[in-house]
């Protein structure tokens, strides 16, 4: 009998309803109906929770049980030496499962185990796959600190990232866009994310609105949709933007 591939994947949880999760769910999912492969998820948050998306019961959920969450409601300095102190514990954890489990992939979604992947000695091949915009990827923007400092911790950050990712076996976009902004790197490939479902018509254009959904971050860039539609709105006043979605930015908008 052939040998099912294995592969494990890392992200920090599946609880949260985002993009992400969405297209990881919906990868295994598909690897498991239509090839028959072991899957192993790895996740460090949201214990207790259960997955937003389903997941095939064929799949094997591990939690670490880290809480990276738990964090963010401390002090400067006591924040920094918990996640520290966390991020040795997540590599002891992760490494002791995938020697046990001995994947042959294990297929890291580059959050926090980007500076570790690459050190666990499981056997596997280790692939990153990056669902974000390398601009706002790695970069720090804590207004504490001046505009100077800022730019200096993400200079170093995007240096030890470099360093990181060009360790992989292959490193994953989505665009050939994206793969663009990575022309450091020899060992891209461009996955672009799947299709879950596929309209079986055309809109009609007869209603002249136009919507977008997505979580209201600085990540999303619905602040350069707004500043784009603003010189859709000169020339075609009769057409609506609305955005739907929650997040720190949350709002609706109208035109």
């Amino acid at each position: 009998m052939k040998r099912k591939l294995k592969l494990a994947y890392i992200i920090p949880g599946l609880f949260y309803p985002s993009g992400m999760e969405r297209v990881l769910t919906a990868k295994v999912n598909y690897f498991v109906k239509k090839f028959d492969y072991e899957i192993h998820i790895f996740v460090t948050d949201g214990k207790g929770s259960e997955p937003y998306y389903p997941l095939d019961e064929k799949i094997k959920l591990h939690h670490l049980d880290i809480n990276f969450d738990g964090i963010f409601s401390l002090s400067l300095l006591k924040r920094t030496l918990s996640y520290w102190k966390k991020q040795r514990l997540f590599k002891a954890r992760l490494e002791e499962q995938l020697c046990l489990i001995k994947p042959d992939i294990t297929v890291s979604l580059l959050r926090r185990d980007v500076n570790f992947i690459n050190d666990l000695k499981d056997g596997s091949l280790k692939v990153g796959e990056l669902h974000f915009n390398r601009l706002v990827y790695r970069q720090f923007t804590d207004k504490r600190f001046p505009g100077f400092m800022q730019r200096g911790i993400s200079k170093l950050w995007q240096g030890q990232l470099i360093k990181n990712l060009r360790k992989l076996s292959a490193f994953v976009v989505l665009t050939n866009e994206d793969a663009g902004y990575w022309r450091e790197l020899d060992n891209i490939s461009v996955i672009s994310n799947p299709l879950s479902f596929y309209p079986d018509k055309a809109a009609l254009l007869n209603n002249k609105q136009v919507i977008a959904v997505g979580r209201m971050t600085y990540q999303k860039g619905f602040d350069l949709l707004i500043s784009a539609w603003e010189m859709v709105a000169k020339k075609h006043p009769e057409w609506i933007l609305k955005i739907y979605g929650g997040g720190i930015g949350r709002c609706i908008c109208r035109w």
